[in-house]
């Protein structure tokens, strides 16, 4: 987020961008696609082709670089799970001869272009050689060093808690209450969220449809059904979801179990809709509450 909120301030000569998605993983695709655009030559590392490849590249230049995904890595590798467990793995199965690891291609690059830096990368080729640095930086991985060796699972330090005893002076959770944000009292106006999927990973479809909530196309809005009666919306109607950032057209409203007011749209084709606030804390984009407007199809 912050190398894009970089390039939408300014031209940026060129970027080295690793894996994912980043026109589709961040708010207000118009904005997005600006910032990717304002980039000279993007340098992309990745296992699959997405929608970052070829926005934004109107006025500028990238060069694509196939990478081994997680699953072909030529030596072990290690992940740590939702439940702060770190795993190691063999390493990979060989897909295709020609595909490096991005470890890899990352330290030739730096070989090549600092070649008087005081900074071993070449080192970093080695799993191991990341290893023991992330063990030695980061609070907590200290067993990481020697799992090459020792072969043992573990769980991150401090972070898995067997007993309510928490890191405070009375050894108790502390809460606050926060108050609700305030939102624009307008008939008219709902607050939209965005979420995922069944068959979504990240920012990759799988699948039209989402079986977790019965819909049968991604281009639906989730609405409640007395808000649908009370905007005159029938079955097989469109409607166009507006914000302050832009807007869907065409979208079908589905029934469907949440508060009256508030409106569910799929991510990223929702992003469109989204803004680039962020909350002040933990900085994460406001992909849950957008204040959005929704009008009929060809309704202005």
């Amino acid at each position: 987020m912050g190398s894009m909120q970089a390039a939408h301030a300014g031209t940026v000569d060129a970027a080295v961008i690793l894996g994912g998605n980043l026109y589709a993983a961040n708010p207000d695709a118009t904005w997005a696609k600006e910032a990717l655009g304002r980039i000279g030559f993007k340098l992309f590392l990745t296992t699959t082709l997405n929608q970052g490849h070829v926005t934004g590249a109107e006025g500028s230049e990238c060069m694509i670089l196939p990478v081994a995904a997680r699953d072909e890595e030529w030596e072990p590798t290690t992940q740590e799970s939702m439940f702060n467990f770190v795993r190691m793995s063999d390493g990979g199965i060989v897909r295709l001869k020609n595909v490096r690891p991005e470890s890899v291609i990352l330290a030739d690059l730096a070989t090549r272009l600092l070649p008087e830096s005081p900074i071993d990368f070449a080192a970093f080729k080695r799993h191991s050689t990341v290893r023991a640095a992330i063990a030695e930086i980061i609070p907590g991985m200290d067993q990481l060093a020697s799992i090459d060796v020792a072969r043992e699972e573990f769980h991150i330090r401090n972070r898995l808690i067997h007993t309510p005893d928490f890191r405070t002076a009375s050894k108790k959770a502390h809460f606050r209450t926060i108050a609700i944000p305030e939102h624009l009292d307008r008939s008219d106006t709902f607050t939209l969220s965005t979420l995922r999927s069944e068959g979504q990973f990240n920012s990759i479809i799988y699948e039209d449809a989402d079986s977790y909530r019965g819909v049968r196309s991604r281009w639906s809005v989730l609405m409640n059904a007395d808000d649908i009666k009370a905007l005159g919306l029938k079955r097989g109607d469109t409607v166009n979801i507006q914000s302050a950032n832009g807007i869907m057209e065409s979208v079908e409203p589905c029934e469907f179990d949440v508060p009256r007011g508030n409106l569910l749209a799929y991510y990223p084709e929702a992003n469109i809709l989204t803004g680039t606030d962020v909350d002040p804390r933990s900085k994460t984009p406001s992909f849950k509450s957008t204040q959005v407007q929704i009008k009929r199809s060809g309704e202005r």
